[in-house]
């Protein structure tokens, strides 16, 4: 019987928890197999070195494949870390939609422009106000809340017409 024969039996035998070890670390799984077979051929060329002086498996397999693992998931947060703190330039698309947003809003506010001081005054009432709605404006202008509504319902008729082509 040859080193080789008795690797390939110790690999047989050991490799699905070298694999499973390596897999409980939250690797994908086409990950933990390519380190599992990474750790076993490390460990044939540390044997064939004679760099190892006592072969206890699966354990040895399991520690070299989860060292191996370790390496692997602490580059790839310091990667991760290193991305998340280089912001992305903004691209060209980010670009034209901030320019068609600020477009658009330029529109709106000339709509509202056009309307009367009190639409206006309601309209900024419920929309530019934290928590402010129909029967605070209602209250705040003295108008009925359902005229209050009429007169959002109106304001948001003519900004649409007036915004959409």
């Amino acid at each position: 019987m040859t080193a080789e024969t008795d690797w390939d039996a110790a690999i047989r035998l050991h490799d699905r928890r070298v694999y499973l070890s390596v897999l409980a670390l939250g690797l994908s799984p086409d990950r933990a197999r390519e380190i599992a077979q990474a750790a076993w051929t490390r460990l044939i060329e540390q044997h064939a070195r004679g760099a190892l002086s006592e072969i206890e498996l699966p354990g040895l397999a399991i520690r070299q494949a989860r060292f191996l693992a370790f390496n692997e998931l602490k580059k790839h947060r310091t990667e991760q870390r290193t991305l998340a703190a280089v912001p992305d330039p903004p691209s060209e698309l980010d670009s034209e939609r901030i320019a068609s947003s600020r477009q658009q809003l330029d529109r709106v506010l000339a709509a509202l422009a056009t309307c009367s001081p009190q639409a206006r005054k309601i309209f900024r009432l419920v929309y530019a106000t934290p928590d402010g709605n129909a029967a605070s404006a209602a209250k705040e202008v003295g108008l009925s809340l359902q005229r209050v509504r009429q007169i959002l319902c109106e304001t948001r008729a003519h900004i649409r017409k007036e915004v959409t082509p």
